[in-house]
């Protein structure tokens, strides 16, 4: 086959370059983007060396398939290759076994995911092979407009997976993309019809070019128009749920099945276990006994406390790397660095239980962290059968530091918010409960006390207070005075709130049970809730509202009348009877489920942080600020083009072409026709009439016509011809004022006139890479085989 021009691999890869940008949903970072990149090159550059050495039109992907699969092998597998390049059986197993692990990532975890090593391998290999589809329809098979059938997968994914679908934005991109695509066709279709002749005599060396601005310029009107039906029509038309179509949610981000993974709140749903007999062995851990904290909930919005949304940096926020000191915690506050060892069995959760305040992991997987909340959670990563080490503080306020505290940050104001529509019963009963009391940590005290002595712990809360822990739930569980922890937890935070003292909801597990050999058993009847409060200077205390019969003494610094030291106080949640085997005999502690953890099989429903609320929104970052920028040419263009003009007129004659090429660009920006066949003075004549320009303008036109015509016809230029940038600035804001407003700010952000350099600069990239063409051509031929 013949080689042929640049243009259009150039632009088939531009088009799967665009249309990639709309997979930026799937995922959490925007790591996969160059790697992806990167890949569509080569596989434009791959069937490029194929044509260029003639091989038939079949066997041109072979070309771009190979350099897929060997740009693969060195970016991932290059290790177990010879010298790095060469393939072996332990590079293949190598690609497999990512290939394997990504395939994993994406059926257990919902959009959008972490970009794990196996995900970032097939989602390089199948953009590639996209790009290789899109290159052989509209470079090799000269079919463009069929290409955009591969490019449609790149849009119809993430609309069917993720939760957001693609944004409007990242459509136009793509089908920009794909239309330019359509364009560069179209004129390598025209050049072999034959049009009139574009001759360009003063160019040396020239080639007649076919002209094509006629037929271009009615594709971008027809594309334009269409990409904006595209944009604009959806957005007034009714909501519409294309699932009643029968199109499913794909096995892309739901898993082969096609079964949906929603967000883990692990303290929704609880009644449905918690009455469960079986008591299982989850974790193992070696240390102090304590609370083991799995995540805090921060948000209430009336029907569920939930985490927040959480914004974190993949570079910042390892918890191999250490992580800060916790929010709010004094230098006066004793503390202790303890170090625990935890081996997880029968836990498949996206939250890593840890004890609070945690200081650093060491793990296997990517761990991060969110700075106010410390909810640490992994990047397509769960906790089962995962063992891990870490050091955290062992905080020990004392009530008089607790007492003490000052007024919370303003910082911490979300800490306060509650529903408008709360019911009157609570913050009667609030007011009933903490009395005469006015400080903070005595508040906190008599709701502790008034909660563990005056209400009953029971699971059986079906017919009465029910398993839910929004507002409803605590205006029956205040009715009933019966419930679990999630209810104690629940409303003793929500009425902190109504006492303007920052409170959240925690949810883990209590101390555990010894095994006799040092080491502790956390179970399934060891799960639970507790509030957390926030005192400044001290930082977040976790306070203890269950009944005693359930979760033994209250935290040391919740009571004020005991005289032990600190480290003589029970910790919370113990038992010290030793178990045997996998299910330990321990007294009957509260059974309150978090999802996942009480399913037949082992595994269990935890889902993945891709199923989480966890953004980090790089690619559409980096897509806005690219808008932006490319807002901005036209008008920096205009600029630059007017500074260069200036700075190069030196003599007066210089200063009057420059002058009115200054005019003549101001009038094409405010949309004035400017006749071809008028003189100078007649121009300026019409166009005052026209504008019904007066005075100084007036006299600032006459003087531009005046010198432009000396300047072309006089022998001799006067050495003062004045200061003409001025005339051109005052017929320019003239101009101005008399245009409506947006035509006003259209010629100062998109001057028309800023086309004439486009024009130039696409001319200069043509003759580029015909120069390009050239050059290959004649390297091919002398490469071909049979030619010495």
């Amino acid at each position: 086959m013949t080689t042929g021009s640049l243009r259009l691999p150039l632009f088939a890869a531009l088009a799967t370059a665009a249309s990639t940008i709309c997979l930026g949903t799937l995922f959490l970072t925007g790591r996969w983007f160059f790697p992806t990149l990167f890949a569509i090159v080569v596989v434009a550059a791959g069937s490029e060396a194929a044509r260029r050495f003639s091989v038939s039109r079949a066997t041109v992907p072979l070309g771009g398939l190979v350099a897929l699969l060997l740009y693969l092998l060195v970016r991932y597998g290059h290790s177990e290759a010879y010298l790095g390049i060469v393939p072996s059986s332990g590079s293949l197993d190598r690609l497999a076994d990512l290939a394997s692990s990504g395939r994993s990532d994406i059926a257990r975890y919902a959009a959008p995911i972490g970009v794990s090593p196996g995900v970032e391998l097939l989602t390089v290999a199948g953009v590639g092979l996209v790009a290789l589809a899109v290159d052989t329809l509209a470079v090799t098979w000269r079919r463009a407009a069929l290409a955009g059938l591969p490019l449609l997968v790149l849009h119809t994914v993430p609309t069917s997976v993720a939760p957001n679908g693609v944004s409007w934005v990242a459509f136009a991109i793509g089908a920009i993309g794909f239309l330019a695509l359509l364009l560069a066709e179209s004129r390598e279709r025209v050049s072999r019809w034959g049009r009139p002749m574009r001759y360009t005599a003063e160019r040396p060396n020239y080639r007649p070019d076919v002209e094509t601005a006629p037929l271009g310029q009615v594709g971008r009107r027809v594309g334009a128009t269409a990409l904006g039906l595209a944009l604009v029509v959806p957005a007034v038309l009714p909501d519409f749920d294309p699932s009643g179509l029968g199109f499913g949610s794909g096995g892309f981000g739901s898993g082969g099945g096609g079964n949906e993974v929603s967000v883990v709140n692990p303290i929704l749903d609880l009644g449905r276990n918690l009455r469960r007999s079986e008591d299982r062995v989850v974790l193992r851990y070696r240390g102090r006994p304590t609370y083991l904290r799995l995540v805090g909930l921060d948000e209430f919005d009336g029907r569920q406390w939930r985490p927040s949304e959480l914004h974190v940096s993949r570079e910042e926020n390892d918890v191999e790397d250490g992580l800060r000191n916790p929010p709010g915690l004094g230098g006066d506050v004793e503390r202790t660095t303890r170090r625990y060892g935890i081996d997880v069995f029968q836990l498949d959760q996206t939250w890593l239980p840890l004890p609070y305040p945690t200081k650093r992991v060491s793990i296997d997987g990517t761990w991060l962290y969110d700075e106010e909340t410390f909810n640490v959670f992994g990047e397509n990563a769960s906790t089962l059968d995962m063992s891990y080490d870490l050091r955290a503080l062992d905080v020990r306020p004392t009530p008089e530091q607790l007492r003490d505290a000052s007024e919370a940050p303003d910082s911490l104001g979300r800490y306060l918010q509650l529903p408008r529509d709360l019911p009157r019963v609570v913050v009667e009963e609030t007011q009933e409960a903490v009395g005469d009391n006015t400080n903070d940590y005595d508040r906190a005290l008599a709701l502790q006390e008034w909660l563990r002595n005056d209400f009953t712990y029971t699971t059986e809360v079906e017919d009465t207070v029910g398993d839910t822990n929004g507002s409803e739930a605590v205006s029956a569980f205040l009715a009933t005075r019966a419930g679990y922890c999630v209810h104690f937890a629940s409303t003793m935070a929500v009425m902190a709130r109504l006492l303007d003292i920052p409170a959240r909801v925690a949810v883990g597990f209590t101390a555990g049970t010894s095994d006799g050999s040092g080491n502790r058993l956390v179970g399934l009847h060891d799960a639970h809730s507790w509030p957390e409060l926030y005192f400044e200077g001290v930082g977040w205390v976790a306070f203890e509202p269950t009944p005693a019969e359930r979760t033994g003494d209250p935290p040391p610094w919740t009571q004020p009348q005991s005289d032990a030291g600190p480290g003589a106080e029970p910790t919370p949640g113990v038992s010290e009877s030793p178990g045997t085997g996998d299910t330990p005999q321990r007294p009957p502690r509260e059974r309150t489920d978090i999802p996942g953890l009480l399913d037949e099989s082992t595994g269990g429903g935890g889902g993945g942080i891709g199923a989480g609320p966890v953004r980090v929104p790089v690619v559409p970052l980096l897509i806005g600020v690219g808008i932006l920028l490319l807002l901005a040419v036209p008008s920096v263009t205009g600029v630059v083009v007017r500074r260069r003009r200036w700075a190069v007129a030196q003599t007066p004659a210089e200063q009057a072409r420059a002058a009115w090429a200054d005019l003549q660009d101001s009038l094409v920006d405010h949309g004035y026709a400017w006749k071809s066949s008028d003189s100078p003075r007649r121009g300026i004549a019409r166009l005052l009439a026209a504008r019904g320009l007066e005075g100084a303008v007036a006299e600032a036109g006459h003087r531009l016509a005046s010198v432009t015509e000396r300047a072309r016809y006089a022998p001799v230029m006067p050495d003062d011809v004045g200061d003409l940038r001025a005339d051109v600035d005052v017929l320019r804001r003239s101009l101005g004022e008399t245009d409506g407003r947006w035509a006003r700010w259209r010629a100062r952000l998109l001057p028309r006139s800023t086309r004439s350099v486009s024009t130039a600069i696409s001319e200069r990239f043509a003759d580029g890479l015909d120069a390009v063409d050239l050059a290959l051509a004649a390297v091919t031929r002398r490469l071909r085989p049979g030619r010495s």
